[in-house]
């Protein structure tokens, strides 16, 4: 009996070891066991008690904040697109969405809460659930947490495009932006280096239906004005002007600065500590071409040397946002290790 008390405790000394190790390797991979979430780009899950608190107030403030138009399109295009279903219906398959909001509206509840979950069901997954006592201070809330919300959201976006860029990187260009500038970023298979001189690089993707460009510009950093939208702008210009040229002759890329302004914000997201965002539509001077763009503004680990990268989407009378978070997802794997 002792022998068999003995074997025992020596095999459960043995799973236990062996637990931990998987424990460990898992850990030291940075896979995840969880199945790959689902749903379609700039798509967001909505789970309600019933129909109507979509038809209410609670729907009403989700898609004044997730439905909103999204700045520098040609076309009008939301955030994100919307999806709702009841809680009835939130099946095992709808939890692997990439994006849900929950919503549970409880008149017994003490205080309104937001709860955060990261790859709960599915990975990689941003779930939101909300709880409050009614429909006006649920509204309370999430307009007070919109920014989060949106942020985290993209980021689950962001992540979902990358994760299917990678397997298929351009390794040549990628090595090329790191031996001029020092910094990683992963470009996807299709683009390909435009031109290449002193301050700036151009990078391209053109299919028959649409177009992506990426431009790195840079100079020595001097002062923190060089992060103003108008020094943004005008260095942007002056490299647009002279290295990418239009389909006539005279003709040029440049920012619109008349009919869609561009707009900055300073993002506390992205790789680098401090970083401008800049969105608006560029043009092509003296031709009729035009479409979205999306910039990050920073300066490298060493200060010595500010960047701008520049991503632009050409794809006419068509719709544009999910072809610029591609490009979006791109910019964000910038990095200097």
């Amino acid at each position: 009996m002792i022998l068999n008390r003995f074997k025992t405790l020596a095999y459960l000394m043995l799973m236990v070891l062996f637990l931990m190790t998987s424990v460990q390797c898992t850990r030291k991979s940075g896979k995840s066991n969880l199945p790959r979430s689902i749903g379609n780009t700039s798509e967001v899950m909505v789970v309600l008690q019933n129909q109507e608190q979509w038809d209410g107030i609670v729907g009403q403030t989700i898609r004044e904040v997730l439905g909103k138009e999204q700045y520098g399109l040609p076309q009008v295009e939301p955030l994100f697109k919307l999806s709702h279903i009841p809680v009835t219906n939130f099946s095992d398959l709808f939890k692997k969405h990439r994006n849900i909001l929950i919503v549970e509206l409880k008149p017994d509840a003490t205080e309104s809460k937001m709860e955060i979950f990261s790859d709960q069901w599915a990975s990689p997954q941003r779930i939101f659930r909300i709880t409050s006592q009614n429909a006006s201070s649920f509204s309370e809330l999430f307009f007070a947490h919109s920014d989060e919300i949106i942020q985290a959201f993209g980021e689950a976006e962001r992540q979902r495009i990358m994760e299917v860029f990678n397997p298929t990187s351009n390794n040549d260009a990628s090595e090329a932006i790191f031996k001029k500038y020092g910094m990683v970023v992963n470009v996807p298979s299709g683009f390909y280096m435009a031109k290449s001189v002193d301050g700036f690089m151009w990078l391209r993707k053109e299919v028959p239906d649409y177009s992506q460009g990426i431009v790195i510009i840079s100079e020595p950093y001097v002062s923190e004005k060089q992060f103003n939208p108008e020094s943004i702008i005008a260095r942007t210009n002056r490299e647009l002007m002279q290295h990418v040229p239009g389909s006539s002759e005279g003709s040029f890329m440049i920012i619109d600065s008349v009919h869609v302004l561009p707009v900055t914000t300073q993002v506390t997201n992205f790789p680098f500590e401090y970083t401008i965002e800049m969105r608006g539509m560029w043009n092509v001077a003296n031709d009729f071409m035009g479409g979205p763009f999306v910039s990050y503004t920073f300066t490298g680990n060493n200060n010595q040397t500010i960047y701008t990268l520049f991503g632009y989407v050409y794809y006419p009378n068509q719709p544009k946002r999910d072809l610029l978070r591609q490009v979006e997802a791109i910019l964000y794997s910038a990095r200097q290790d």
